[in-house]
């Protein structure tokens, strides 16, 4: 049996973080090693743990994201990285493929993009596996290539008034629950009003990343629950 990709988790928000790696878990030929929240974290799961690939945010409350690649790559390191994150700026994106990451996923996204990357990332390491061979010729190189890609995702979200943090705090209390939730109970657990709860709710309908279904009572209009569509 082939040895799983150890993968780890580094994000300042622990319900984000625990998505994440749970979503890493879930997939075979991968192994969740580890999370982190902040710069200093980061390091020492590096020393400890040495993944083979790091899931890896820019925005954290000590130092950038930015930094710990730069640190990876100083100690020629071979953990590869993805950048997960809700930085857009153009310099930040230029700045992390100039530094040799396999891709660079922009928050919010769907789940099954993470997933896409993942499973493209294990494909690329299956492929160098076999090379078998200390040379290589130019098509497996443009092999290879094709497999390391930038993929900016749909931004309908910035039209409708969509936080990412408050965006990704609903999908989170989503994904911890095991059954359908009405947006008075992710309000609860997400610490928003009802109406931030609804529209957020709504929004992940819309995209295809939740589903709606009515539950009724016997009295009153039926209420809308919802739950986080799973990776397909």
């Amino acid at each position: 049996m082939p040895t799983p990709i150890r993968a780890a988790v580094v994000d300042d928000d622990f319900m984000i973080a625990r998505l994440h790696g749970k979503l890493v878990e879930s997939l075979p030929d991968y192994q969740w090693i580890g999370t982190a929240h902040n710069y200093r974290e980061t390091l020492d799961l590096l020393e400890k743990q040495k993944p083979d690939l790091l899931l890896l945010d820019v925005y954290m409350p000590d130092q950038s994201g930015l930094e710990v690649l730069r640190s990876i790559r100083s100690h020629n390191s071979p953990c590869d990285v993805i950048l997960v994150t809700a930085a857009k700026e153009l310099e930040v994106v230029e700045e992390g493929f100039r530094l040799g990451i396999f891709d660079y996923l922009i928050k919010p996204f769907d789940l099954n993009r993470l997933k896409k990357s993942l499973e493209k990332y294990l494909l690329f390491r299956t492929r160098l596996a076999k090379s078998n061979q200390k040379f290589i010729d130019q098509m497996v190189v443009d092999d290879l290539k094709k497999l390391r890609s930038v993929t900016h995702s749909d931004r309908s979200w910035q039209q409708k008034g969509i936080d990412v943090r408050t965006l990704e705090r609903i999908q989170a209390c989503l994904a911890r629950s095991n059954g359908f939730l009405s947006a008075d109970e992710v309000a609860k657990l997400a610490g928003v009003s009802r109406s931030t709860a609804r529209h957020y709710l709504v929004y992940l309908a819309e995209e295809q990343l939740a589903e709606e279904q009515l539950a009724y009572g016997t009295v009153g209009r039926p209420q809308c629950l919802y739950r986080l569509k799973s990776p397909k």
